[in-house]
């Protein structure tokens, strides 16, 4: 099964709102529900690629190697990217997460900052 596939199922058993909370990462408003609409009907013109990451982890449990915790959900993965500093050092994981996601991880889709 493809990501949009598991995607339109996910949408028709559950509703667009609530797939779309549940592919948020904390604290986002991404996915929104017309962000969703827009896709399933091959009409989004935003980053599919973020999408269809998100899919595949929250729907599919696709998986990275991370370099500090081991095995994650793609989807997980995104949301420690999407971290801000001020909350990345409340907890030493978060920060050794935040670095490494930060210096030349190759599932980060942020710039190498050290």
């Amino acid at each position: 099964m493809n990501w949009l596939e598991a995607l339109r199922e996910a949408c028709e058993r559950d509703g667009q709102a609530a797939v779309a909370r549940r592919l948020r990462a904390t604290g986002s408003t991404y996915p929104s529900p017309t962000v969703i609409s827009q896709a399933l009907s091959g009409k989004y013109t935003g980053d599919l690629d973020r999408l269809r990451e998100l899919v595949e982890g929250a729907l599919l449990g696709a998986s990275v190697r991370c370099p500090v915790i081991g095995d994650l959900v793609r989807n997980k993965c995104l949301e420690h990217q999407a971290r801000e500093r001020r909350f990345a050092s409340a907890n030493p994981l978060y920060v050794r997460l935040y670095r490494a996601c930060r210096s030349g991880c190759p599932h980060s889709r942020l710039p190498k900052e050290y």
